[in-house]
């Protein structure tokens, strides 16, 4: 077995994901502190060192086993739970090209992966996130809590500025403004094939959303002032959303509204949106890694 490097690194203000909440989690996490790192513990139970802290708002705790998505915004990875979640916590971390310690290193070592920071090179495929959920869900706040970690992010604003005369819409513009980080770099724009497009990979991007996006696109196309050929332009435009979804070299996350589980709208227009989306909704999914879907404010992973 070849040696182990021991090494020393600066987590002032980054992540830490400490997986397991018994005593060796608890002596992780005070050295964590001690170095400045933001610390994310996630764990069924506790013991009481990481409740105290959790309870003095040092710490977060995720009180639950362990998913993929914890590890998002993470800088390190801290593996202190049952072998196999280790085991699975490890190959999510290597995946992702996050630095990696297991309960097994002995102090002072560690079995350590690539920095993030410093990719080797575009991820074929990226990494893809579809979150749905209905009106009021908690899916845009799901969505940002997924990139809390990132000092950048190309935050795609799909819907209508503030400004437009609608006082109702405004406040939600400002709500939503209000939650994003400075160093988030909003564009208000539709075309998110063309960010998606771009080969920037260090800088992960958030839709928000495919319902006024598919909107937008549903009125360019001639939709409702019956184009003759509406269709074939809403099909051109979705099918290269679809395409750039697919192939986008960058970490995206989307949110996009459920609308196929409430009343049967009563217009013409409202049921042909509420398909298309429908139908968007599917194939965005289908080529996602993970989709999460938002019910009272309560996010739950679908897969």
């Amino acid at each position: 077995m070849a040696e182990l490097l021991p090494v020393e690194l600066r987590m002032a203000g980054r992540r830490a994901v400490v997986i397991g909440g018994g005593s060796a989690a608890a002596s992780a996490v005070d050295r964590l502190l001690s170095s400045g790192a933001d610390v994310l513990v996630v764990a069924p139970d506790v013991c009481d060192r990481i409740a105290a802290l959790a309870a003095r708002r040092l710490i977060s705790v995720r009180p639950r086993g362990y998913v993929a998505a914890d590890l998002d915004g993470a800088w390190l990875m801290l593996a202190c739970g049952p072998a196999g979640v280790n085991a699975r916590a490890a190959a999510d971390a290597h995946g992702r090209r996050i630095w990696a310690v297991t309960s097994a290193a002995e102090p002072g070592s560690a079995a350590l992966l690539a920095e993030p920071s410093e990719p080797a090179g575009p991820v074929p495929g990226g990494r893809r996130v579809l979150v749905l959920g209905g009106a009021r869900s908690g899916k845009s706040a799901t969505a940002e809590a997924m990139l809390a970690g990132a000092a950048v992010v190309d935050y795609i604003a799909t819907g209508l500025p503030a400004g437009t005369g609608d006082a109702e819409w405004d406040e939600r513009v400002r709500e939503h403004q209000a939650r994003r980080p400075a160093g988030w770099r909003t564009l208000e724009t539709s075309a998110v094939s063309d960010v998606l497009d771009r080969l920037d990979p260090a800088v992960p991007v958030l839709v928000d959303c495919f319902a006024t996006w598919l909107a937008q696109a549903m009125d360019d196309s001639g939709m409702w002032s019956d184009a003759g050929d509406a269709d074939a332009r809403l099909a051109e435009r979705t099918d290269r959303l679809v395409a750039s979804w697919q192939q986008t070299s960058r970490r995206v996350i989307a949110v996009s509204n459920e609308v196929g589980c409430g009343v049967v709208p009563a217009t013409t227009s409202g049921r042909r949106f509420r398909d298309e989306l429908g139908w968007l909704n599917s194939r965005i999914a289908a080529a996602s890694e993970a989709v999460w879907l938002c019910t009272a404010g309560i996010g739950q992973r679908l897969r």
